[in-house]
Order: C-alpha cells, then structure tokens, then sequence
C-alpha cells in the first residue's frame, strides 16, 4: 500500500528539507548502496509532505484528506490545466486518479482528461473544425486536467450511474451518447461523460457530429452555444428535426 504524505507546518517542512538536501551529497558521496538509497528517500518524503501541506493550507478544515486537498487545488487552478505531477504533490496520495474519478462521479465535479481532448482534438482535425474557446484546453496531453467551472452539478451523479448500463445496452457508441443526452436533456454534460458512456472510445465526438447533422440540437461551444464553456454539451430538444 502506497504510504500517504504527512501534513504539518510548510515553513518547517521547508527547513527540515533544506536541511537534508544539504547534507545529501556527503551522504551519496560516502554512504553505501542502502544508506544513499535512505538519504533519497528521506528527502523524497519531506518533499511529498511539505507538497500535501501546501495542499492541506487550501483546505483547511479537510486537510488530513487528499482528496480534499486535489479537489482544493483543482478549484484554485479552476479553467487552467493541471498536470498529475502537482496532483501528485498536493494530494499527497498515490490514487489520485481514483479520487478525480470520485469527483467526478460521486460528487458531480466537471472535470476533463486530456484523453477526452485529445479525442475533440483529433475529431476536430479530421473535420478541419476549430471550436472558438479551445485554444487553451486543446493544448492538452493525456497526464493532464482541467475543471471547468467551480461548481458541482448533483445532476451528474445520477447520470454517472446510469451511464454503465446505458453503455452496455446500447448498439452503438452513438446510441449511447445519444440515449444519455436524452437521459440529460437541458442538462450540462461533460466531455468525459461522453467518453465513457461510450465505453472510452475516441469515436464519441464523431457521434456527436453526426447526432447534428441528424437534426439533434446538440449544443456547445461554436456550435450553437457561445456562453457554453469548452468542453460542455447540452441537448435542447428531446425531438429530431
């Protein structure tokens, strides 16, 4: 099992690792094969702790959780991307991608993967298509995230829910989208919901495309929304027209 950072004073921590980095290179230079090993360690472990602290002074009133402290973290950073190594550091936990799937799911945070950009980014390319607002967030990588707006929506934990069996009982990754934006209708969903309800596949941008050119009123960004943030779909009418 992974061991979790240890919160406590920042300044100290600063010290205490000023301290051991100090010291490090008598101690690689002289100590044998175990004992550099335990100096690099020490360090390393000083350094996670004083990363969670910073975390832990952003969410006070949570601080022994690192959950608390990555979701703290993502609302200061909220509309830029994030990378998981300052997740990492500030969450203190070596899970980290359990606790945004938690955000996500189990508390309607709107949080993107670069794997879901990546996905608009190569369907954008293939369309020759740019959406306004995407500047920014098309610039990301899988190891990275982004929330979009700090709010949790409580609409979205029912619809995480639900999003297994929609994805298993339907044909197709565009009857899936399809089926839960339904499911949604009027309702704000996120890029990554539209990832996985499609079972991951990077085809779900194309299935929104052609949901549109169907008739669907499938709005977002550049496409029939402006005040939409990047990375946001609704669906405005349960009709086809």
């Amino acid at each position: 099992m992974a061991r979790r950072s240890q919160t406590g004073n920042p300044e100290e921590l600063r010290l205490k690792l000023v301290e051991l980095l100090q010291d490090l290179p008598e101690r690689l230079r002289t100590g044998t094969v175990g004992e550099q090993v335990s100096s690099l360690v020490e360090a390393n472990l000083h350094l996670r702790a004083l990363g969670a602290s910073i975390g832990a002074s952003l969410a006070p009133e949570e601080a022994g959780s690192g959950r608390a402290r990555l979701l703290a973290y993502l609302r200061h950073q909220v509309g830029h991307i994030v990378h998981t190594d300052e997740l990492m550091i500030v969450a203190g936990i070596g899970d980290y991608p359990r606790r945004i799937r938690e955000l996500r799911a189990d508390h309607g945070w709107p949080i993107i993967s670069g794997l879901a950009v990546r996905d608009m980014r190569a369907d954008a390319a293939a369309t020759e298509k740019r959406s306004r607002g995407a500047e920014q967030a098309t610039k990301m990588v899988a190891e990275e995230y982004l929330l979009i707006e700090n709010t949790c929506d409580q609409d979205a934990i029912g619809r995480w829910e639900q999003a297994v069996a929609i994805r298993d009982q339907s044909p197709d990754v565009k009857s899936a989208v399809l089926t839960y934006l339904k499911r949604a209708l009027g309702k704000r969903v996120t890029a990554e919901e539209l990832r996985y309800v499609a079972g991951n596949s990077s085809t779900w941008p194309a299935a929104v495309r052609a949901l549109r050119a169907e008739g669907w009123a499938i709005a977002s960004k550049g496409a029939g929304s402006t005040d939409l943030p990047w990375g946001l779909y609704v669906l405005k009418s349960a009709k086809c027209d």
